[in-house]
């Protein structure tokens, strides 16, 4: 069995292969095509949103703290418990990381804390969906020829 993470708008989760976990404090109010099958709360980033925003340094220092209080057998147990529905675990949140790196989630280092701690690999579900990166340079290259344009009459 496999542990990945992702955002709730991961189109691979509609296909049924995965036991869906959430880890943000808030749910999704949009509609998912598939359901959520449990919550990990011992993971949620409870009084740290809105304090380090702009502070990912800050933010994770505090959020591995409050992993440390939470306790590596208690995770563990909860998501060997997730793993007994028989399926690769999705742990979810609302934020796409592929967007750069000022764009930074509590996912990610929830998977660098339990990989320095146990030597587990969590990788990010592949998502299907374009690369908001790729979109944004093609929409700069759009401009700048559109530009160029409208200098040239």
């Amino acid at each position: 069995m496999a542990i990945y993470t992702s955002r709730f708008q991961n189109p691979q989760l509609k296909s049924g292969a995965y036991t869906a976990v959430q880890i943000s404090l808030g749910r999704p109010k949009f509609f998912l095509g598939y359901e959520i099958d449990g919550v990990l709360s011992e993971v949620m980033p409870r009084g740290l949103l809105g304090r380090y925003d702009y502070d990912p340094v800050g933010f994770k220092r505090e959020y591995f703290k409050l992993l440390e209080r939470n306790g590596l057998q208690r995770i563990q147990s909860a998501l060997r418990r997730f793993e007994a529905m028989g399926k690769d675990v999705v742990l979810l949140c609302f934020e796409d990381v592929r967007k750069g790196d000022n764009d930074w989630c509590h996912r990610v280092m929830l998977a660098e804390w339990l990989h320095q701690k146990t030597g587990l690999k969590i990788s990010e579900l592949p998502d299907p969906t374009p690369d908001p990166r790729e979109k944004a340079r093609r929409q700069a290259e759009q401009a700048a020829f559109d530009a160029a344009q409208t200098t040239l009459f």
